[in-house]
């Protein structure tokens, strides 16, 4: 009997079940901190392979416009027309070509089935530019707001950065208007690029925002063994164009809210951002555009 009530009696104390509950509670935080650190870190490194991949989809881009740039010394339509401009960053370049875009519908299939074409043909040559702007929001994209307008701030040495806009894009334009004037005109913030030519004629333009979170779009141009800032030859083309496009490794892309952009950085070294992902690559131009080079001269250095 006295054996029955001592087992009766047997269990855990107060004490005990506190001193468990603690140990199970300490446990699970732990394992959830884990967890969400391994979780964290997941969905850094997919932002930033995210980031690393519109980076390359852009230098792709951008090297295929080149290797079809459409180059003659002797006709003004087909110049090409490069700036040297600095972000808060780093580099905010600009660069316009006239190149083969693919186009709908597509002039050869049009040509074997002219009943199949739906829309009015267009020449499949146009001007493309690179730039870097301000961000487009989602609703501003999506209205058809207009051209984003390029940033034009000009480079000053030791600038705060804390007076930058909060997020830059790399954007990619195509337009029918091969005129430089017209194009230039609007990337250096004068004017808007116009609907329709003197003549009347439409003018087409398609908007393609490429990378957001761009922090450093440096553009560098070689002819020989000189290395060019920007080319300002309207008689030759340069050789090669060096192309070095660095993006935030932040997940927000927001740009940094500290430091300076140096003065005047050497032309051998390329001003980097902390904390991002740089990639770069070198487009040799087509034998068209440097069979015209006349030996180079009057770009910027």
């Amino acid at each position: 009997m006295k054996n029955r009530i001592k087992k009766r009696e047997s269990g855990l104390t107060l004490v005990e079940m506190l001193t468990a509950v603690s140990v199970l509670v300490i446990i699970g935080g732990t394992t959830y901190a884990v967890f969400r650190s391994a979780i964290d870190a997941y969905q850094r490194t997919q932002s930033k392979l995210i980031r690393a991949q519109r980076c390359r989809v852009a230098l792709d881009w951008i090297a295929t416009d080149l290797s079809q740039m459409q180059a003659d010394a002797a006709d003004p339509m087909l110049a090409l027309y490069s700036e040297d401009r600095q972000s808060a960053s780093g580099d905010a370049d600009i660069l316009s070509i006239v190149t083969l875009v693919k186009t709908e519908p597509d002039p050869f299939f049009v040509q074997q089935n002219p009943a199949s074409a739906a829309a009015p043909l267009l020449s499949d040559v146009r001007r493309v530019a690179y730039f870097v702007a301000p961000a487009m929001s989602i609703e501003e994209s999506q209205s058809g707001a207009g051209l984003p307008s390029p940033y034009t701030t000009e480079p000053q040495g030791g600038r705060n950065t804390d007076t930058e806009p909060e997020s830059l894009s790399l954007y990619r334009v195509i337009t029918t208007a091969l005129d430089p004037e017209l194009f230039v005109s609007y990337l250096s913030g004068n004017s808007t690029l116009p609907t329709e030519d003197e003549n009347g004629v439409p003018i087409y333009t398609e908007v393609t925002p490429l990378i957001d979170g761009i922090l450093n779009f440096d553009l560098k141009y070689t002819d020989d063994e000189t290395v060019y800032e920007s080319w300002m030859e309207t008689e030759s083309f340069p050789l090669t164009v060096q192309i070095l496009i660095s993006v935030s490794g932040d997940e927000d892309g927001a740009q940094p809210t500290t430091g300076v952009v140096p003065s005047t950085p050497s032309q051998e070294e390329t001003f980097v951002p902390p904390n991002a992902l740089t990639q770069s690559t070198m487009v040799y131009l087509p034998a068209s555009a440097t069979a015209n080079d006349s030996g180079g001269g009057g770009a910027q250095q």
